[in-house]
Formats: structure tokens, C-alpha cells, sequence
């Protein structure tokens, strides 16, 4: 229709562009020796909660939810008949919806943050049906937490705030949702959190909210932890067929990952000093610790750091991550990790364990990273346990007292390797073995004793 609309999503498709447009970067923490120990353990919390290095999977879930609105903003504007149309006679879409899912804590909201930031920012847009000008919007988007109902959703959406004049039914709220949509160019719909919806609703009420909102038109995504997902399993097939039938699962990155050791370096850069360790050794530990969850490296790390201040020292080592993942304040979240490394090692789930398994089937390829490495680690641990074993309780001490010397012991320099011998002729064997002879002092030998 004019260059605005064919320029509205230009630059949002290229990866290296979304990169460098949602990655954060916070500046590093300064001054914490001069804190409280609790209050620099909230400050450097805070500063590692506003990391967000975006990793593979991150980058194309953007760009597969910029390129579905890009396409949907196209055919809305293809021309101004068909724009017309649209606003004034709404057509009755229900879309298929992305289900955005994964264990808690993993990433998922912090990608949708990132997925707003890629999108189009408002902008105005004139034609000949308005007077003035219409504010184009690329989302619309609702976090489930307050949110009671569909009926509340599509207030939201169309009035904002405000409250309705009148009464007002679903179905009326699902038309003026439909033409607001249509008027502002909204692109994508994005429903946050919709565990949430769970408490305090029946299943059939969460399902009613997120059929009604896939049918306001523009593409859709909910994001949910596995709990919500594993009970919507449970409704009837045309419901799991509208709901379930495109998911795309977000894993915790493999522990050998550039994506992990980049997030584990960037946390020791923001620290300024306040973590300090061979950089590969630290992403392993964390690792067994958080199984790749970015909110419990948080957690862990500010425990550890709590740990290290109350040693009477200013920098985290590895064993101030053991100690935290023995504290009390980390016993839930420790139960859960063994709970996950239990089942990537095949174990059968109880029915209380179910919010850790995923509800859809995960190819060899997605689950042999984390399989190899929890396989290793739990065989590493078992011959530990076998060596400690068969130690006494002076040996025992004394291995403890060593290794916490290690790791208190400041890094040292790789010592360099002698330079090779060289291969010597037979004539120069000879003039290096007199010069040796004689330099060696000469006495005449005893006679031998009779």
C-alpha cells in the first residue's frame, strides 16, 4: 500500500542483526567488598538475572515468529480493498498456535523479551478510510498471571486498562478484538506464562482461554512450563489437535555447548572478580549443579558467592559451588537436578516428577549431549565414592585439606616443555663424551682388598 507497510519488518529477518539486538551485556559489578555480604549477593544476582546471550535455539524461534508475522502483515496490507475488508468485515480465523515449552527456568520468557525487542516498533500509517492517522502495532501481548479468564484476555487487548462502558459478551469482545487487530496491524499475539491459568482453573477453562485468543486472526504463541502441557494431553483429540499440534520445546543447552560456555563466561565477566576459576571446570561444576538451567546458575552462584564472603574470602572457587549446592537454601532446587539426571539416565518418573519430563517425544539427537555427559559425571562420582571409601580418617583430612588448598591456590602458568634433544653425528658423540670424561675429576683406583 505505501512504503511504510513494505518496509515495516525489513531488517528483522537477518540473524546477525537479531543478535545484536537482543544480546545484553550488563556493565560488571563494582564495589562489592564494601557490601553487606547479603546486600553485594543481591546486587551481583540482580546484574546475572539481565544476561541474555542468545543461543542457537533462541535465534531461530525469533526469526520463525518474525518471519510468520512478516507474512501475516503482508497479506493484511496486500492492498486497500483487501485491508478494507479486513477492518470492517473481520473474518472468523482460528490459527493454529506455537506452544513455546520447556522446564522452568530455562529461557523461555527471557526469549519472548527478546522476540518483542526484533519486532517492528509502533509506527503511524495513513490511508483514505481514516481521518488522520492509526497507530500500527506489531504485538499484542498478556502475561496469564491475573488473568481469570478469555473474557479478560480480549478486555485487555481491545480496552487496555480501561474498563468497558457496558456489559459485554465473549463473542462481542471476539469481534472488536478482531477489527482492533485488523486496524492496528497487530502481527502476533503472545500469551505468557499460561502455567499460571492453572491455579485456580480447571483444564477446560485453560483450554477455553487459549482457543479463544487463537482466534482473534494474527499468529499466536503461548508459552508454558511441562506441567500446563502434560494436562492438556488429557483433553480430547480436536483440542490437542488445535493446541498441541505445533510445539517447539526449548532444552537447557549441552554441557559442551560454545552456547553454555559463552553464558557461563559472560557470568564471570559481569562478576569483576566475584567468580573466579579455570573458566572450563567452573561450566562443568555448574553444570552438575543446575543441569543447564540459567535461573538455578543464578541461584548458585549467588549462594556460592554468600558461601565464599562467609569464608572470609571475595572471589567464588569450585568449592564454594559444592557448599551452596548443599545448602539449605538450595535443597529443592538440588532434588529437582537429581531428579533430572535420574531421567535423562533412563529412570521411570513418578507422577510428582512429571513437571521435569517433556510431554512429547525427543529425537537421540536432542537428549545425547546431556545423556553422555550426566553418564560421565555419575561414573566419575562413582569411583570417588569407591576411593573415599577406602581411605582412612587421617587420609580423608588430609585429601580435603589438599584439595581445598587447590582450589584457594592462585592460578599458575602452563611450565614450558624442554626443547628436544638434538641428534648428534658419531664424530661429534665422541668429542661431547671426552669433554664429559674430562671434566669429571681422575683418582687412581684402590686395589682390591686381599
Amino acid at each position: 500500500m505505501n512504503k511504510i507497510i513494505e518496509t515495516r519488518f525489513s531488517g528483522c529477518l537477518d540473524v546477525n542483526d537479531i543478535r545484536t539486538k537482543v544480546t545484553v551485556k550488563p556493565e560488571p559489578v563494582s564495589g562489592l567488598e564494601s557490601l553487606d555480604i547479603m546486600l553485594g549477593a543481591e546486587v551481583l544476582s540482580s546484574t546475572l538475572k539481565q544476561i541474555f546471550i542468545p543461543n542457537e535455539f533462541s535465534l531461530a524461534f525469533i526469526k520463525l515468529m518474525v518471519g510468520k508475522a512478516s507474512m501475516h502483515s503482508q497479506r493484511l496490507f496486500a492492498s486497500q480493498a483487501i485491508y478494507s475488508s479486513n477492518v470492517f468485515h473481520p473474518p472468523e480465523v482460528e490459527v493454529s498456535p506455537i506452544c513455546l515449552t520447556g522446564l522452568a527456568g530455562v529461557g523461555k520468557s527471557q526469549t519472548l523479551a527478546a522476540l518483542r525487542k526484533v519486532l517492528p516498533p509502533p509506527m503511524e500509517f495513513s490511508c483514505d478510510l481514516f481521518d488522520g492517522s492509526v497507530t500500527l502495532t506489531s504485538d499484542w501481548y498478556a502475561s496469564a498471571r491475573g488473568k481469570a479468564s478469555g473474557k479478560a484476555l480480549l478486555e485487555h487487548f481491545v480496552f487496555g486498562d480501561k474498563k468497558p462502558a457496558g456489559k459485554t459478551t465473549v463473542a462481542q469482545l471476539l469481534r472488536l478484538a478482531r477489527r482492533s487487530a485488523n486496524t492496528q496491524g497487530v502481527s502476533l499475539v503472545v500469551l505468557d506464562e499460561t502455567q499460571h491459568f492453572n491455579t485456580g482453573l480447571g483444564t477446560a477453562k485453560v483450554t477455553d482461554v487459549l482457543l479463544t485468543v487463537a482466534a482473534i486472526g494474527p499468529p499466536t504463541a503461548f508459552l508454558s512450563n511441562y506441567s500446563l502441557v502434560h494436562k492438556l494431553m488429557t483433553r480430547n483429540s480436536e483440542d490437542k489437535q488445535r493446541l498441541l499440534a505445533n510445539p517447539v520445546i526449548m532444552l537447557p543447552d549441552a554441557p559442551d555447548s560454545a552456547d553454555w560456555h559463552n553464558y557461563i563466561n559472560e557470568c564471570i565477566r559481569v562478576s569483576n572478580g566475584a567468580i573466579e576459576a579455570d573458566t572450563r571446570e567452573m561450566a562443568a561444576e555448574i553444570y552438575r549443579c543446575t543441569f543447564g538451567v540459567k535461573r538455578l546458575v543464578v541461584h548458585i552462584l549467588t549462594l556460592a558467592y554468600v558461601e565464599c564472603r562467609n569464608a572470609g574470602r571475595y572471589s567464588v572457587n569450585l568449592s564454594d559451588i559444592v557448599s551452596a549446592y548443599r545448602s539449605i537454601a538450595y535443597t529443592v532446587s538440588a532434588k529437582e537436578v537429581e531428579t533430572l539426571q535420574f531421567l535423562a539416565l533412563g529412570g521411570k518418573p513418578k507422577k510428582a516428577d512429571l513437571h521435569l519430563v517433556c510431554p512429547f517425544d525427543l529425537t537421540d539427537a536432542m537428549k545425547s549431549n546431556v545423556v553422555k555427559f550426566t553418564r560421565d559425571d555419575r561414573h566419575e562420582r562413582v569411583i570417588a565414592k569407591v576411593f573415599d571409601s577406602a581411605m582412612t580418617d587421617t587420609e580423608r583430612a588430609a585429601m580435603k585439606h589438599l584439595d581445598e588448598h587447590i582450589l584457594d591456590a592462585p592460578q599458575t602458568s602452563k611450565p614450558h616443555r624442554r626443547a628436544p634433544v638434538v641428534k648428534l653425528s658419531a664424530d661429534q658423540q665422541v668429542i661431547a663424551f671426552n669433554t664429559f670424561v674430562s671434566t669429571l675429576a681422575t683418582s687412581k683406583p684402590k686395589k682390591p682388598k686381599q
